[in-house]
């Protein structure tokens, strides 16, 4: 039978942070492991991560090296909590915080980063971040993991913060990078500039292999234990330098998140197609946020952000925070034990694959913004959003609304072409940068007989900086790239006697931002369906000292000109559909019914699920083949809380040729469900009395 990791059954998890300094004789003087595993046993845990070293710097072990916390010298904390951990039945994750290490960072000067802008801090300067580069520190942080894994035997290990907080500019960072490409660090931001499109892929991959460094250490002297970092900032902007190549170093994915529901929805659905190994772990503070010590969100959001993991089979962490003196609050552990209780009962049927019509593509070479070059690096900042991102979350909320199915791939999918055709639509969000590999496979996808949307600078700017005259992906799109300055306002306006013109009624155009829109060659291979109009005197914004606009508040429509706008087109068996913005991202009623429009008529045939409700029900199908089912799931997810039940969703889901369903149950009851099987073998049905969360199995 094979052998199970703790990862693989262990769905309700939690960290408490404990990020303590030692200047007060009173910190942590009240820190009992006993009574802390108390909370975690209440609590309903499965597994706990909990402190061996924080952004202090500081151990709660006697370490060889390093500095131990004052109130814990005479004390191995690490191997109590261990001890209590193991008489609860409760799976160990030890902590590890590198890059952030404040007492590194004040006790070796040498080991400091050079931050390119120093003002720029998401820890309100309270950080002391430690180059990687830095061979000292470097060994310094590899040998102190080595020691705890020698002493501690714990089932996982998870290290945090394996990012960049900031540019480096040590001179090691310099000497790295000039002797592998004969090359200094540029001054200034140039996504068209090849040298610092080659010192950002330099950055990414220093990060990635510390994290491989990082992990290998500990499997050298612990085989078996399982190894992750945090994942967050890989959907940060280019600065973290977290590159989604760097997964092959986990051995499962998970991460911190603090976003809204489509964020988390993006990043579950990412992780879940690039982590080696499922489940993803989705954490999040049980506080409004990491800066607030004590205010809890509403425990039906905490109920509802739990119940989103479940519902795509993810795990779930909770992350507390301690009290300086090393308590914590009793009363949040019964809230989370009444959490989990709900989301527990379904545990037996996570798994499987999710069904997967339509796929979007995150970019990891787009983290970044056209807008940026020029700027001195000494302006650069680590950023939670970017272009690509925005399009990549619209189009999630969009689908989801929808209730179609689909996923988020990345380049992993890109390695083998049967990774691709397994999905009817592919949506490229504004991908701002692609390497010849990515045009390659996409090309090859289409021209196979698959079916893409593409938005805005989509193949128009190759990775290593090269920005051409046409989009790389021109014969795909049936069209061509002409300039980009277009002022501040631009319309898509439906060619007259287009499906469109109808669809987004009462509107006859949409207003689009142009800080992210194209203007196309009038000529265009494909099929034309909306064209630019431009406001009056564009692109001239318009001041009071001059006579470029037409109205105070807006820049109304004026210009209709006959530059493509939208277009649709046939290359080799396939089909594509080109927007000349990122109209995913626009979030108004016009733009939404009119980009599910387009991505319904790619699909060409019914979805493999879809259910007749509010937009704010999520819905998942999971497939599980060595078992003979599909786990249907429907999460309740109204943007304002508590959610209010639903009495029925009707929807439906088309089964693979040759199985046939022999039983619908809702979950966990196990309660007989009616269904109606049509001719093709799509059954339909109805989830009734929805207060949060159903489950339903559909067996064959």
């Amino acid at each position: 039978m094979k052998n199970i990791k703790w990862y693989q059954k262990s769905w309700r998890r939690m960290l408490i942070d404990m990020h303590i300094p030692d200047w007060e004789n009173e910190f942590l003087s009240k820190y009992e492991p006993v009574q802390i595993a108390q909370q975690y046993e209440q609590a309903g845990l499965q597994s706990v991560m909990f402190y061996c070293q924080a952004h202090t710097g500081i151990c709660n072990w006697p370490a060889k090296t390093g500095k131990v916390h004052e109130a814990l010298l005479n004390r191995d904390v690490v191997s109590e909590m261990l001890e209590q951990l193991k008489k609860r039945d409760i799976f160990s994750c030890a902590y590890y915080s590198v890059i952030y290490n404040n007492w590194a960072y004040l006790k070796h000067e040498e080991w400091r980063m050079v931050a390119a802008n120093p003002g720029s801090s998401i820890f309100q300067g309270r950080a002391g971040n430690c180059c990687p580069n830095n061979p000292g520190y470097r060994s310094f942080a590899l040998e102190q993991a080595r020691d705890l894994v020698e002493r501690y035997d714990f089932d996982g290990f998870f290290y945090d913060m394996t990012f960049w907080p900031n540019v480096c500019l040590c001179p090691h960072c310099r000497e790295l990078y000039k002797k592998e490409t004969g090359f200094e660090i540029p001054e200034t931001i140039d996504w068209t500039n090849e040298n610092w499109c080659a010192f950002q892929s330099s950055r990414e991959k220093w990060m990635s292999d510390f994290a491989g460094e990082l992990t290998a250490t500990v499997k050298n002297i612990r085989p078996n234990i399982s190894v992750y970092h945090n994942f967050s900032t890989s959907i940060f902007n280019w600065v973290a330098g977290l590159p989604t190549y760097s997964a092959v170093h986990h051995d499962f994915l998970g991460g911190d998140f603090y976003g809204n529901a489509h964020e988390q929805l993006l990043v579950i659905k990412l992780m879940t197609n690039l982590t080696e190994n499922a489940p993803a772990e989705f954490m999040t503070s049980r506080c409004i946020d990491l800066h607030d010590h004590v205010n809890l969100k509403r425990v039906d959001k905490m109920e509802m952000q739990a119940h989103a993991a479940t519902l795509f089979s993810a795990a779930f962490l909770f992350i507390d925070a301690i009290d300086p003196v090393g308590t914590i609050n009793p009363a949040v552990y019964e809230r989370i034990n009444d959490i989990f209780e709900k989301t527990s009962k379904y545990e037996p049927w996570l798994g499987g694959e999710g069904i997967e019509d339509i796929a979007v593509y995150f970019s990891n070479s787009s983290k970044m913004d056209f807008a940026e070059n020029g700027k001195p690096l000494s302006e650069c900042g680590l950023l939670n959003t970017y272009p690509h991102r925005e399009a990549a979350v619209g189009a999630v909320r969009i689908l989801q609304e929808a209730h179609l199915p689909f996923g988020v791939i990345t380049q992993k999918q890109l390695e083998n072409l049967g990774n691709l055709d397994k999905y009817k639509v592919i949506i490229l969000p504004n991908v701002l940068r692609m390497c010849k590999e990515e045009i390659t496979a996409f090309k090859k996808y289409v021209d196979n007989g698959g079916k893409i949307y593409a938005s805005g600078w989509t193949s128009l700017t190759e990775t290593s900086g090269k920005r051409h005259n046409d989009f790389m992906l021109s014969d795909v799109f049936g069209c061509h790239f002409e300039k980009d300055d277009l002022g501040r306002f631009a319309y898509l306006k439906p060619v007259e006697g287009n499906e469109i013109f109808e669809l987004i009624k009462p509107q006859d155009s949409i207003c689009i931002l142009t800080g992210r829109t194209l203007r196309l060659k009038t000529e265009a291979e494909g099929d034309v369906m909306a064209t630019l109009t431009l406001p009056y005197a564009s692109p001239h914004p318009g001041t009071v000292h001059d006579q470029n606009w037409s109205s105070f508040h807006s820049s109304p429509p004026w210009e209709d000109t006959k530059n493509a706008f939208l277009i649709k087109n046939k290359f080799g068996k396939g089909k594509s559909v080109y927007c000349a913005t990122d109209l995913e991202s626009v979030n108004v009623e016009a733009s939404d019914k009119l980009f599910i429009h387009l991505i319904k008529n790619l699909l060409e045939e019914e979805p493999s699920y879809s259910a007749e409700t509010f937009p704010g029900v999520w819905m998942n199908v999971n497939h599980q083949p060595d078992k003979n089912r599909y786990i249907i799931g429907f999460l309740n997810y109204q943007s304002q809380l508590p959610a209010i039940p639903i009495s029925k969703i009707p929807f439906k889901l088309r089964i693979d040729e040759g199985k046939k369903i022999k039983r619908l149950v809702t979950l966990p009851d196990e309660k007989l469900v009616e269904f109606i099987l049509e001719k093709d073998g799509t059954l339909k049905a109805e989830a009734e009395n929805m207060q949060v969360f159903k489950m339903l199995m559909a067996e064959y």
